[in-house]
């Protein structure tokens, strides 16, 4: 009798041992998110929390740490643009959420020229006693018959939504041709925004049909205006430029420095003007009526523009 005490006992406290032990193995069934974004500014944190249905630790990750960085505690960090999933976990138990990083820059676009003329004349920089026209009608495409400004406006209209969509925030300087705008009423719409970058849209013409290619002017460091911007212009000019040229196609004229730009001169930001071939041309003037060659140009421009703030994927 006494040994199967004995042995009852025994099993008794055998089980009682390995209770806790089970209680401590004990994985959650289940983890939720109870507090989570679907996207965040690259630089900004946003804080994530989760629960486990045993209420046990619960880690963090992400799934690529260049984009998103996460803290052991939940704090998401973007990092450049693009998407990430976060995943918590507890155990066996997981949950995940995507996560886009996007930009928090304001671009300023500018469409130029445009059908109606301001006249006179305005400095050509702060303070400047040389003083240039308000503005010009620009060129003409030799086949299409395009206007300049008309081509100008359907290309930044192009480029406004894919750079949105990217979580920039864009200013037109003009959304339609029907009102006058001087070169300086451009930069200084750029400067009111606070833009981060200014892009000014335009299209070359020349004497010679064989002339082509693409451009980009910026001030110089000995510019008396903005000269002080010059070496964030000439990168602004190189990324955006390079980027358009090798998505479209088009031949790459390269850099040049322009010191007599009005809308160049009252920028207080970096500001390039891109020249994206010549309506002079009959064969870059079909190409830049073509739609699909429009979508290119575009697209390369937002590449350069990624680029330049260090946001290439």
């Amino acid at each position: 009798m006494k040994k199967h005490y004995f042995l009852w006992m025994l099993l008794l406290v055998g089980i009682l041992f390995l209770i806790p032990n089970a209680q401590v193995n004990a994985q959650a069934s289940a983890i939720t998110f109870t507090q989570s974004k679907d996207k965040v500014k690259v630089g900004k944190t946003i804080q994530f929390q989760a629960a486990a249905d045993d209420n046990s630790p619960v880690t963090y990750s992400v799934s690529d740490e260049k984009i998103a960085s996460i803290t052991a505690d939940g704090k998401l960090t973007g990092q450049k643009i693009g998407s990430v999933k976060v995943t918590a976990q507890s155990g066996d138990a997981t949950v995940t959420k995507k996560v886009n990083v996007i930009a928090k820059k304001i671009v300023c676009l500018d469409p130029g020229h445009t059908s109606k003329m301001s006249g006179g004349t305005e400095p050509i920089g702060p303070g400047a006693k040389t003083r240039k026209a308000k503005d010009a009608i620009g060129t003409r495409g030799v086949v299409s018959k395009t206007y300049e400004y008309q081509f100008t406006l359907t290309l930044a209209k192009q480029i406004k939504p894919l750079l949105e969509k990217k979580g920039y925030k864009v200013i037109l300087t003009r959304k339609n041709s029907k009102r006058a705008l001087s070169c300086k009423k451009r930069a200084m719409i750029a400067n009111k925004a606070k833009a981060d970058i200014f892009i000014r849209i335009h299209v070359d013409a020349a004497s010679s049909e064989s002339a082509r290619g693409a451009s980009a002017l910026y001030p110089s460091s000995s510019n008396k205006y903005n000269g002080k911007l010059s070496k964030k212009c000439k990168k602004l000019s190189k990324c955006v430029l390079n980027n358009m040229c090798d998505e479209a196609g088009t031949y790459n004229r390269g850099l040049f420095v322009r010191n007599d730009l009005t809308g160049n001169n009252w920028a207080t930001m970096p500001v390039t003007l891109i020249e994206v071939g010549f309506m002079t041309n009959p064969t870059e003037d079909r190409l830049l009526n073509k739609k699909s060659y429009q979508k290119k140009l575009a697209k390369g421009i937002v590449a350069g523009i990624d680029e330049y703030f260090g946001y290439e994927q």
